[in-house]
Formats: structure tokens, C-alpha cells, sequence
């Protein structure tokens, strides 16, 4: 078995459903604002320490593909409507932070609104556990175990978040002495 026997460190994943605005524009001015957003937004990306950015394109035509081949297994599939997910991908939640923070990205979101529906987006946060890569498997161990961290390490929240500011010594002592 081809493997990596380092143990992996946690990457974590915000993806953003996305639903096509369905105002009237025309095929070449949604492409052409997906082809200027994308290059925009992923130096943007890479600027911020985010590890991989993509965006996965689901159109109508392979919605009911998908749904066909649901039916004919007969496998009761839902099928995901959304037009776009957006994918962010990073070690902390801090990385994610900053790139929110950035002026120029709060430009580039704000250029959304022809395109994308602005209210109805689902959000799902989590972590990535890659088990196969390139056609290899990875990330298992001589003793054919995962060499990923516990759940209970990896499902620590409050770890992807970074910690709160201290507070000034001061305004501490000050605190303590009431």
C-alpha cells in the first residue's frame, strides 16, 4: 500500500452554496464576470494563507443527470439545486478572517449582485479527511488504521478559532480588585 505515514494535520473547509441570480444578464456577461471574479479572488486567496480555493459548477443539465441515475439505481438521492459551490480551504479560521477583513475582497463580493443570489446562500463548516490522492491511498497506517488525529482533537471548534485578545493587565487587576 502506497501511503504517507505522517500523521496529517487538520485542514478545514467552508463551502458556500450558491444560487445563480436570476436576473436577466447574458451567457457572455456571466462568463465574463466569472473568469474576471475568479482570477481576482484567487490571488486574494493565496494573499491570506487560503490552501486551495475552487468553485464547483452544477448546471441544471447535471442536476437531472444526477437525478436520472438516482432514479435508475433507485437510490432516493436529493439532489442539490444550488448553481455553485464555492470551496475555501485552511488551517485556521484565521486565514478566513483576513481575507474578510481585506477591503479589496469587500469590493469584489460587493461586485456579486448582478450574478449571485445574495440571500439564499447555505454555508457548511468542517474538516477534510483525504483518503485517496492521484489514485493512491494515503493517510493510512502500516496497521491499517487512519493516521488522522481523534475525532475528539480534530472536532475541537474552538481550536480552528483564534484564541480572544488578553485583555490589559490593568483593566484585569482593576477587575480582580472588585
Amino acid at each position: 500500500m502506497t501511503n504517507s505515514t505522517a500523521a496529517p494535520g487538520r485542514l478545514l473547509r467552508l463551502t458556500l452554496q450558491i444560487y445563480r441570480n436570476q436576473l436577466e444578464s447574458t451567457e457572455a456577461e456571466r462568463e465574463k464576470f466569472a473568469r474576471e471574479y475568479l482570477t481576482k479572488a484567487a490571488s486574494m486567496a493565496a494573499k491570506h494563507g487560503i490552501e486551495k480555493y475552487q468553485q464547483v459548477y452544477t448546471p441544471p443539465a447535471f442536476r437531472e443527470a444526477l437525478e436520472e441515475v438516482s432514479r435508475r439505481g433507485k437510490r432516493g438521492w436529493v439532489i442539490d439545486d444550488h448553481d455553485l459551490t464555492v470551496e475555501f480551504y485552511f488551517r485556521s479560521f484565521a486565514a478566513m478572517g483576513s481575507i474578510g477583513a481585506d477591503p479589496e475582497w469587500r469590493a469584489l463580493q460587493a461586485s456579486e449582485g448582478p450574478y449571485v443570489n445574495l440571500i439564499h446562500t447555505v454555508a457548511t463548516f468542517g474538516w477534510v479527511e483525504q483518503y485517496v490522492d492521484a489514485g493512491k491511498v494515503i493517510h493510512i497506517g502500516e496497521d491499517g488504521k487512519s493516521t488522522y488525529p481523534s475525532w475528539a482533537e480534530l472536532g475541537d471548534v474552538k481550536s480552528a478559532f483564534p484564541a480572544p485578545a488578553a485583555a490589559p493587565a490593568a483593566a484585569t487587576a482593576e477587575g480582580d480588585a472588585k
